[in-house]
């Protein structure tokens, strides 16, 4: 079994909000006995644990608490109750230029920021110029700092932050203002350290990011905690309720979000295999997944395919009660979480499906396998209610079947996608590069 790096137990933070400077002023000196304050819990009743090694993500909304919490972690604040247990070294990159003095270069602040984390200078010339090579600012490393742009303040951090060995890197949002290419380089930099047993906390807004670099997510709402666990079915949780909160859902959607689909009514036995896999799961009473496999166009299982080759997904639905504006469909995702193709009857035939109680559904899946990377595959299967852009998420299983794709090519990357390649040869005298 791992051992815990951060492990934070019944944690607390309370502020004191006055209505006025004067009332701050009488508590401060203990001027009277009538209390002149109202408590804010930043955060109540925190407690989670986080192994080595380990990428945990933090979500939720503007002022859930998020940074506080990562503030005293790393010792910015103190907890008003609760227990902080931190084993290892922590670099964190919260706001951005914090730790920075922003008249120094950025040659003196990434000296500044190693002392603070207890290295010597001699240890830290050993890292500068690893530091430098990642950060990419090019001469104005050797300019006040006063004179980046966000972009290149962000890059300097979180160089810096990375290349210091930490046990521990903690990072908040702070990539967000960096350009895709930046992004993408921190990006595979998180994976190199992760892979060499360093624990990652990350804060961001990008779900996409959690469901593929994260193990387990802890997501607040209002200073407490909603839910620590699977990323993937927490990420899914909390997009539900940000759904919830923001978009009215009609029970019945009529021509112009999506016609209603032509059921075929069948009255024969058919047998269905049974889920006998699944990793996490959300659902209510409405409506249940009960199958979901794979076949051929002549009706062979098909739990191995062939890109460029045809097949039939099927997801078996059973309605507990009448339902209108069922959207059914199902995302292969890699071993890492990542979605790489999703269908489902709204977004290609914009079309919504109409069941009755008792009703069982089968949602056939007609499509031809494209140039994904050989591999094993997930497969995760929804059914929400709704239209594309507003929708209630009913039913999410994760992991329901496992997928192997044979691609016989030479492809590199996730997709390939199939393209004409032509060559023009002209000579150097008519070549001209502006």
């Amino acid at each position: 079994m791992s051992e815990d790096i951060i492990r934070i137990t019944n944690l607390k933070k309370t502020y004191k909000i006055y209505s006025s400077t004067k009332d701050r002023v009488f508590d401060a000196f203990s001027l009277g006995s009538k209390k002149r304050y109202r408590e804010f819990n930043a955060l109540n009743n925190i407690n989670f644990n986080v192994e080595k090694g380990e990428t945990v993500g933090i979500i939720g909304t503007n002022g859930a608490g998020k940074s506080t919490l990562l503030k005293i972690i790393t010792g910015v604040l103190n907890p008003t109750e609760g227990d902080v247990e931190i084993k290892g070294k922590i670099s964190a990159l919260l706001e951005l230029g914090a730790g920075f003095n922003e008249e120094y270069t950025g040659m003196e602040n990434i000296f500044l920021n190693g002392r603070m984390m207890g290295y010597n200078r001699k240890e830290m010339e050993k890292k500068v110029d690893n530091i430098v090579e990642f950060a990419d600012i090019g001469d104005f490393i050797d300019q006040p700092v006063k004179t980046y742009s966000s972009g290149m303040f962000a890059r300097l951090a979180f160089s810096v932050a990375i290349n210091v060995e930490p046990d521990i890197l903690i990072v908040d949002e702070a990539l967000s203002v960096g350009d895709i290419f930046f992004q993408n380089k921190c990006y595979k930099k998180f994976a190199e350290l992760r892979d060499k047993g360093v624990t990652i906390l990350f804060v961001t807004h990008d779900i996409g990011s959690v469901r593929q670099m994260c193990s387990r997510v802890l997501w607040l709402e209002k200073g407490t905690p909603k839910f620590f666990g699977d990323a993937n079915l927490g990420c899914d949780m909390y997009m539900d309720e940000k759904r919830k909160k923001y978009e009215y859902v009609s029970a019945h959607t009529k021509d112009k979000d999506g016609k209603e689909m032509f059921i075929i009514e069948i009255d024969e036995e058919r047998k269905y295999p049974v889920l006998t896999h699944v990793d996490d799961r959300f659902h209510n009473e409405k409506v249940q997944i009960k199958s979901v496999f794979f076949t051929t166009e002549t009706g062979d299982y098909a739990n191995t395919q062939y890109v460029d080759k045809k097949y039939v997904a099927h997801v078996v639905v059973e309605c507990m009660e009448d339902m209108d504006s069922l959207i059914v469909g199902f995302i292969m995702e890699n071993k890492k979480g990542l979605p790489l193709y999703d269908i489902n009857n709204f977004i290609n035939q914009q079309e919504v499906i109409k069941g009755k109680k008792g009703q069982v559904l089968e949602v056939e899946f007609h499509y031809q396998l494209p140039r994904i990377m050989n591999g094993e595959y997930v497969v995760c299967a929804t059914v929400a209610q709704g239209t594309q852009s507003k929708h209630e998420i009913l039913t999410w299983l994760h992991g329901v079947r496992q997928v192997e794709i044979v691609n016989t090519g030479y492809n590199s990357s996730y997709i390939e996608i199939p393209s004409k390649i032509q060559v023009f040869a002209n000579s150097r005298e008519n070549s001209y590069f502006i």
